[in-house]
Parts: structure tokens; sequence; C-alpha cells
């Protein structure tokens, strides 16, 4: 089969497992499911960062773990505030005595140091922002919320890819990802605006239709460009795709990579009131 029936069938598989869970499981159940996909993109990133030091890729994994615990916990659980401030606060101070622990690495400490300190922060922070989208409102609403914010980064993705590859035209970002075109950027856009639409007329009748286009529209901006980061991940790792879990697609990262950017302009929005359910 082609690479491009492949992805598809992956999708028709995966998707209504994801929206069975979303819409029929308690918030644990949609904690679990971000926490496993965070996992696997965490041991995917530190495959990269750290190739040839086991305790280095585990060290990374358990930190992102620890940290999107505490954040996902201060938001279900109540906490306060001050538990997560403490996570962040001594998450460099932890890796950096990792690493004057460890003499045999000095020549490389830089390099991995800083990994060990992004990849907690790039992963477990964006994915514990899905998992708190899924409080928010009634349980319905959170799922469709979650679903929408899904939505605007994987129907970006699709659309763009059989755009780019029908009309082509100039390339968006050589350097980076030599495939992508303008013309997929804007398909890709339209179809992340047009995802709002689809959820007001279905799914999440209380999204506003105005309000939702737009946060949308944003999401699926940096949703392409938390793609791109990615690809320069990869690129400096020299890997084609973060892994192989996925038939078609590559890895979890390479999944999750427009989500994790598009979740916090959906969180976001929300927090600060530029986005609000009607009743």
């Amino acid at each position: 089969m082609s690479n491009t029936v492949v992805r598809l069938l992956t999708g028709f598989v995966g998707a209504p497992i994801i929206i069975a869970i979303l819409y029929l499981s308690p918030n644990i159940g949609h904690y679990l499911l971000a926490g496993g996909a965070m996992f696997i993109a965490a041991t995917e990133f530190f495959a990269m960062t750290h190739p040839d030091d086991t305790f280095g890729r585990r060290l990374g994994t358990a930190l992102t773990v620890a940290l999107f615990s505490v954040l996902v916990y201060t938001r279900y659980g109540h906490a306060h505030g001050a538990l997560a401030v403490w996570a962040f606060a001594l998450l460099a101070p932890t890796v950096l005595l990792v690493a004057l622990s460890r003499p045999a690495h000095i020549g490389t400490a830089l390099h991995r140091t800083a990994a060990l300190v992004l990849g907690p922060l790039y992963l477990a922070t964006t994915m514990g922002a899905i998992a708190v989208i899924r409080t928010l409102g009634t349980r319905n609403e959170g799922a469709g919320l979650v679903l929408l914010t899904l939505c605007t980064a994987w129907m970006s993705d699709t659309t763009a890819y059989f755009v780019g590859r029908h009309f082509k035209g100039p390339k968006l970002y050589p350097a980076v990802s030599p495939n992508k075109t303008w013309s997929g950027a804007l398909g890709g856009l339209t179809a992340s605006v047009m995802a709002a639409v689809i959820a007001h007329y279905s799914y999440l009748p209380t999204l506003p239709l105005a309000a939702g286009m737009a946060v949308a529209g944003l999401a699926g901006v940096l949703g392409q460009m938390g793609d791109l980061a990615e690809s320069v991940l990869k690129r400096s790792a020299g890997v084609k795709d973060s892994g192989g879990i996925l038939p078609g697609h590559g890895g979890i990262l390479d999944r999750i990579d427009a989500v994790v950017f598009a979740s916090l302009v959906v969180l976001g929005s929300f927090e600060t009131g530029l986005l609000t359910l009607t009743r």
C-alpha cells in the first residue's frame, strides 16, 4: 500500500478510539491517554537527544512524567499553585546536579542538560494543557474542546499534505521541510478554521462561531509552526521520523508536534476570557 493509504487507515483506526475515550471515560481516562501519549513522545524525544545514554533517556522521560503529573494534580486536585511553581523551579537545578555527578560526560554536559530541561518544558506543559482542556465546561463540552484542538492540528496537517501535493508552488521553509509549500500552508489554515465551523454546528454548539474561528485559525498557525519546530529537532538529530509506532505517520511526537502548540492557544483563550462557551 502507498504511504498515503497507510496514513489514512491508521487515522481511521485511531480516531474512534480517541473519541470514545474523550466522551465516555472519566477525567482519569483522558489523563492516562494524554499522559501515555506524552510518555511515548518523551522516549522518542530523548532517543534523539541522548542516543548513546540510556540513563539520560530514562531520566528525561521520568522528569517529563513527573512535571506532567504535578501540573495535572495541581489542576485536578486543586492543590496549591506553589507546587507547580516549585516543580518548574527545581527542574534546572536537578538536571545540573545530575550533570555534576557524571564527570565522564562533561564534554557533552551542556547539550545533555539543555535537552533534559527542554524536553519536560516542551512536552509536559503542553500535554498538561490538553489534560486541563478536558475539564472546561461540562464533560461533553470539555471533550468537544479537546476534539476541536486535535482537529485544528490534524485537519490542517492532512489538508496541507493533499493541497500541497496538488497545487505545489513556492516552498514554505525549504531549509527545514523541503516538501511543505505555501499553498499547503494556506489550505491547512483554511481547514483549521473550518474545524471550528464544524464544531459549532455539530458536536460543540456552545462554541461561539466568530470567536471559535479566530481561535482555531490562530491554533492552526501555531500548530504549523510547531510542526516546523519539531522538524528542526529531527534534522539536528539526523532522523526522518521521531519513531515508527504509527504506520505511515512516524512516531507519537510526529503526531502531536502541532497539537501541543494548538493546545496552548485553546487553553490560553479560555483562561484569559478571550473565548467563553455560550449557554
